[in-house]
């Protein structure tokens, strides 16, 4: 199979390169190991994703200031005021394409529940539905003949060196492999959740694209800062909780005395409000903790909502969400834990999402370099629009210069299964929580590193020789996701000071 552009992802970020690559390339093909607009971006757990922007021209400055700031200056310059430059033309055309976004009314906008997280002042606000950003990109998808290749799950890359390359994917529907050379790749495969048994991601966000790029010869950048965000243990699991809630919320009688008493524990939720996923950085960390230390049975809670027609706007929105959503009723208790949620590092793309591989880009989630050691709400989303725009196109303008390869021979990996994949990644879930949550130490990271290094020999050591796809794709899949838990603690031991989400003892 042939294509002019490979798109592997369908969130956002690989659903708008898919159409930006569209109109000046000979074929896009969009591949996804779930179903179309899966991944990250359109994770059940919430009601929608927010994307904020700069208000005007003169708010760039500032907003390009703030992201440094709060990323504790883990952030590549150049990059970030790109982006922040990029993000409201991005709107304009995702808008362009009939997507509807939501708005909040004049006055509501003005409350403090719209500044965005971790940021000090309103921006340009908007909200990404799933329903109406179905409806208008397949239309869009349609009339672009984008293939898409659902069920796909990419476990290979092989460059070419006169440009171009060949993936390798394991097709679901089939349980066989299928080839697909291609004149440029894009890459939008979502973050590392899934490395951790409590996420807030989507399950197809296998976690594999960072060990695949590092494979090739991609450069990582800001691994180590991963955002951990209370989610739902109680009445269900795997819901987002909305940091905008804490100020609305009671803590258990023993939790309000070790933090020191009602007033410092009012103090320390009102901050708390400001912010969804842990910092290091503010005080409200020593929520976060009691959090922690209540483990996988969560920290109960109980909401003191009063009248509800009297809370913010996007409050009632909120609760009202989960009332309809999950059954959830006025001031019932509910119990909240941590959970992995998004990265704010990944593979270094430049302005244009080119990657350190000719031929090879990168959007979203599993890129860094614009965001820092924390990220603002509402440029998750933004960095997908942006990127994923920036990155079809300038692929395929680089296929267009760059013949798709013939043919290649299927990779060495195709005949090989392990026996023990499945119980390695029992134990690799459990190596990531215990040492590479929101509290992590020098010790704890080595003996993780030397763990992953055991199951890597486990795993290479019960390998045999089959003709079982299925089988074969479980132990790629295993030596994958290994890998990126590799440049994960790796990183982390790189970093011997607490910045942001990342905390060390």
């Amino acid at each position: 199979m042939r294509t002019g552009v490979l798109v592997v992802g369908s969130g956002i970020a690989g659903t708008c390169a898919a159409l930006a690559a569209a109109p000046n390339t000979n074929g896009v093909i969009l591949a996804c190991k779930g179903a179309l607009f899966s991944g990250s971006s359109f994770y059940g757990g919430t009601w929608g994703l927010g994307l904020v922007g700069p208000n005007d021209p003169s708010d760039v400055d500032n907003l390009v200031e703030t992201i440094q700031q709060v990323g504790c200056n883990a952030t590549d310059p150049l990059l970030v005021r790109s982006f922040v430059e990029g993000i409201n033309p991005a709107i304009e055309q995702l808008e362009k394409w009939g997507v509807t976004l939501k708005r909040a009314n004049a006055k509501a906008s003005k409350q403090r529940e719209y500044i965005p997280c971790f940021d000090h002042k309103h921006r340009a606000w908007h909200g990404i539905e799933r329903a109406p950003y179905v409806s208008a990109m397949e239309q869009r998808l349609r009339e672009a003949a984008v293939e898409v290749r659902s069920g796909w799950e990419l476990l290979g890359i092989r460059p070419s060196l006169q440009g171009g390359g060949t993936a390798t994917f394991f097709d679901a529907s089939t349980q066989q492999f299928q080839q697909v050379n291609y004149g440029a790749l894009v890459l939008c495969c979502g973050g590392t959740g899934t490395l951790y048994s409590k996420h807030l991601t989507q399950d197809d966000n296998a976690a594999t694209v960072q060990g695949l790029a590092a494979e090739i010869g991609c450069q990582l950048t800001n691994m180590a800062f991963i955002q951990f965000m209370p989610g739902f243990v109680s009445p269900v699991q795997g819901i987002i909780f909305n940091e905008k809630a804490w100020r609305f919320m009671q803590l258990p009688a023993e939790v309000v005395d070790q933090l020191g008493g009602p007033a410092e524990t009012a103090r320390l939720l009102d901050i708390r409000s400001g912010h969804g996923p842990f910092t290091c950085r503010l005080h409200s960390k020593a929520i976060d903790f009691c959090i922690h230390e209540a483990g996988a049975a969560g920290l109960t809670i109980k909401p003191n909502l009063g009248a509800r027609n009297q809370l913010p706007e996007f409050m009632q929105t909120y609760f009202s969400w989960l009332e309809n959503s999950i059954g959830l009723q006025p001031n019932q208790p509910l119990r909240v834990a941590m959970y992995a949620h998004a990265n704010n590092g990944g593979i270094a793309i430049d302005c244009q999402g080119a990657t350190s591989v000719p031929g090879i880009f990168a959007a979203g989630e599993c890129t860094g370099g614009m965001h820092g050691a924390d990220r603002l709400g509402g440029l998750s989303s933004a960095n997908g629009l942006v990127f994923g725009l920036r990155a079809g196109a300038a692929a395929a303008e680089y296929a267009q210069q760059h013949a798709v390869p013939q043919s290649a021979e299927a990779p060495t990996w195709v005949s090989c299964a392990s026996h023990a994949a499945g119980e390695i990644e029992e134990k690799l879930l459990a190596i990531m929580d215990k040492h590479c949550s929101i509290i992590r130490t020098e010790q704890g990271l080595l003996e993780a590193q030397a763990a992953l290094g055991e199951l890597e020999h486990q795993l290479e050591a019960e390998f045999f020789t089959t003709t079982n796809a299925t089988e074969i794709a479980k132990a790629r899949r295993c030596v994958l996701r290994l890998k990126t838990a590799q440049q994960l603690v790796s990183a982390m031991l790189s970093e011997p000071t607490s910045r942001g989400s990342h905390y060390r003892i």
